[in-house]
Order: structure tokens, then sequence, then C-alpha cells
């Protein structure tokens, strides 16, 4: 997985990944891996999965977790359907649309790690998708005040 920028603000998203096929893979189904932190005092506003390459391989149920709760991480995208994905899915998780606030704030002392998480039965050989997150950091400002 590749990290294309971070916090340099790019169509409203801080912080861009490219996911691939390949990533998937390696990181298998029902596993986790860290693609960003939330700073002490941070909120993170949207959250969205574009798909650039179109899914290959036998699995017919490619979904994707984005979030910060270790046990299910769906705060930000909620069992995403990648194989099925027509274009683009934004702020489907618990917490970005099912709150009424509609965004996360880290009010922690520590940075706290956003999840992908991939579940998939059958094989993933194909596919390119880039998940874009808007987080501000409020701690940077203040230090800069």
């Amino acid at each position: 997985m590749a990290k294309l920028t971070n916090n340099e603000r790019f169509n409203g998203f801080t912080d861009i990944y490219k996911l691939t096929a390949a990533d998937i893979t390696a990181i298998t189904t029902g596993l986790q891996r860290t693609i960003a932190v939330v700073p002490p005092g941070g909120v993170v506003t949207s959250c969205g999965v574009f798909e650039v390459v179109d899914f290959a391989g036998t699995s017919t149920n490619l979904t994707l977790d984005v979030g910060v709760t270790a046990a299910d991480p769906d705060d930000f995208i909620d069992a995403l359907d990648l194989d099925g994905l027509t274009k683009a899915a934004f702020n489907t998780g618990d917490v970005l649309i099912n709150t009424a606030a509609g965004y996360y704030i880290n009010n922690t002392a520590s940075a706290v790690p956003i999840l992908i998480e991939p579940i998939f039965t059958g094989t993933v050989t194909g596919g390119e998708w880039i998940i874009g997150i808007e987080i501000k950091d409020l701690g940077l400002l203040a230090s800069n005040a």
C-alpha cells in the first residue's frame, strides 16, 4: 500500500492512500493494517474510497472497513462492497454517517490509528482503490499560535 500524500491538502483530503489487490492479499481476510493516525485533538470529517482499476478475482464478497475501533474498524467506511463498487463511496461508517455529529474527535492524549480491514473469500487478483481521509489537526494549530 502506498501513501500518496501526507498532510498536503488535495481536493479536500489531507491523507490519501492507494490500495491494490496485492495489498489486500498481503493483509489477508479479517486482519488489519494502519494507514494513518488521528493526532490528539484531531478530527476526522470525511473518508471516501474511489475505484481506479476494476476488481478482478473469484471473490464475490470483498468488503472493506475503515475506522479506529480495533474490534471492528467500521467508523468511517462500513463493509464497502469493493467488488461491486460502481465508482466511489463516502462516509458510510458508524461514526461519520450514523451519528448526529457526523465526525470523529480524538479526545485522548495519544494518537489513534486509522485501520483498514478487508474481508473476502476466494481470490483478489486485480483492482486498485484510493482511500481519502480528511483529518484536521487542531493540536498543530495550537502549537503554531
